[in-house]
């Protein structure tokens, strides 16, 4: 078996030291594969993370307003919304 060189080994070889043994998996657990997570929009590279300032009130009550609505739509949502009918309101007049 041939191992892996790495600084840790070579500290341990230094410290004159016994190494500690390594437990290697010889194959993996049965069982269903484990699932991941959706990528985020902060990964994504069709989004872009911008910073605004808003009022504290205002982005509280706009949080509150998306809470009851109920949907699955979240804060990012409605600004892409709003920005969609800003920019398709503008380019129509």
């Amino acid at each position: 078996m041939t191992t892996k060189p790495n600084q840790f080994r070579s500290l341990i070889a230094a410290s004159g030291q016994a190494p500690v043994a390594q437990i290697h998996a010889s194959t993996p657990a049965e069982g269903p594969a484990p699932t991941r997570r959706p990528q985020g929009k902060r990964a994504a590279p069709g989004y872009v993370q911008v910073g605004v300032y808003l009022p504290k009130k205002l982005h509280n009550e706009a949080k509150v307003k998306l809470i009851q609505e109920g949907a699955d739509r979240d804060f990012s949502q409605l600004i892409a919304d709003l920005l969609t009918e800003y920019v398709n309101h503008r380019t129509t007049k």
